[in-house]
């Protein structure tokens, strides 16, 4: 199995061993649909899944069918409220050139994301985030805008073999946050 695949392995892991989900669920840039996916047969009430790229959107259509999929940019097609939102967000720095650029580089759309998503929350709803230390720049802001954002991180889980694919010591962490409560 090559470096690659392994490293997807893992990231779809560390969603799979902490993730716990409940109530009405949006996955925002769902990719494949996996996790989406993974929700949904946990047992949630509904799972929404949005990507801005089309082909992804198609794929979970035709993956996924028991999925609602639709195109979206972070929450622009969004009108509802969730008890949990899910976002594998792009961390490395990067020109956007093709839609599945999107998945990769951070263009501002993880600030974005956190100044947006508290008008998505149900009352006691949670963010779940996945984010690498492996471009300093952004890592650095990571903090800055979960807290700009009116959110604080509750709880953690990381994993370092994603390295092997960046040929360097990089940590992937998935985020459990939640509203701040000063």
């Amino acid at each position: 199995m090559t470096n690659f695949l392994i490293a997807k392995e893992e990231r779809i892991n560390q969603f799979r061993e902490n993730l716990r989900v409940a109530g009405d669920v949006l996955e925002i840039g769902t990719g494949s649909g996996v996790i989406a996916d993974f929700c949904y047969q946990s047992g949630v009430d509904m799972v929404i899944a949005v990507d801005i790229n089309p082909h992804a959107v198609n794929h979970v259509r035709q993956t996924y069918p028991h999925i609602i999929s639709y195109e979206s940019d972070l929450f622009s097609e969004i009108t509802q409220k969730f008890d949990d939102i899910i976002f594998a967000a792009p961390w490395s720095i990067g020109k956007i050139e093709t839609p599945l650029d999107y998945a990769i580089y951070d263009d501002g759309v993880v600030e974005r994301f956190f100044q947006d998503a508290d008008a998505y929350l149900k009352t006691n709803g949670r963010l779940w985030v996945q984010y690498c230390d492996a471009f300093e720049d952004n890592f650095k802001n990571f903090p800055i805008w979960v807290s700009n954002g009116g959110f604080e991180v509750v709880d953690q889980w990381s994993y370092s073999t994603f390295g092997r694919l960046v040929g360097r010591n990089v940590n992937v962490i998935l985020y459990r946050i939640e509203r701040s409560a000063a």
